[in-house]
């Protein structure tokens, strides 16, 4: 459930650019405190599971990569942008719901 809760904390905040943008300078306790409150718990852990396993897929699969290294050609997206933003506007966009989904599980 909580995998679920980061899938679905993405997804509300991409909606809003005004979260967005409050969000995106946020340190991560802070990030964990504020999706809380907005009812998606989660841990630093769920989160870093799955946004790696999103990095993963598309390094992986989307671009289809060989391997997950310092190479890739998603990490140039992330330059000059909060990690957060990064996540909103650039991983995020690769995934259908149904994606989503089966990340979740």
């Amino acid at each position: 459930m909580s995998k679920q809760n980061v899938i679905d904390f993405f997804q509300a905040i991409s909606l809003d650019s005004g979260l967005q943008e409050k969000f995106s300078v946020r340190s991560l306790a802070e990030l964990l405190f504020h999706a809380k409150n907005l009812g998606y718990e989660f841990t630093r852990e769920d989160l870093a599971s799955v946004v790696g396993s999103m990095e993963e897929t598309i390094i992986l699969k989307k671009m289809e990569e060989k391997t997950v290294g310092s190479r890739s050609n998603l990490w140039p997206k992330m330059w000059g942008k909060y990690h957060f933003k990064y996540v909103i506007e650039d991983v995020l966009s690769y995934f259908s719901e149904q994606e989503l989904e089966e990340l979740a599980r």
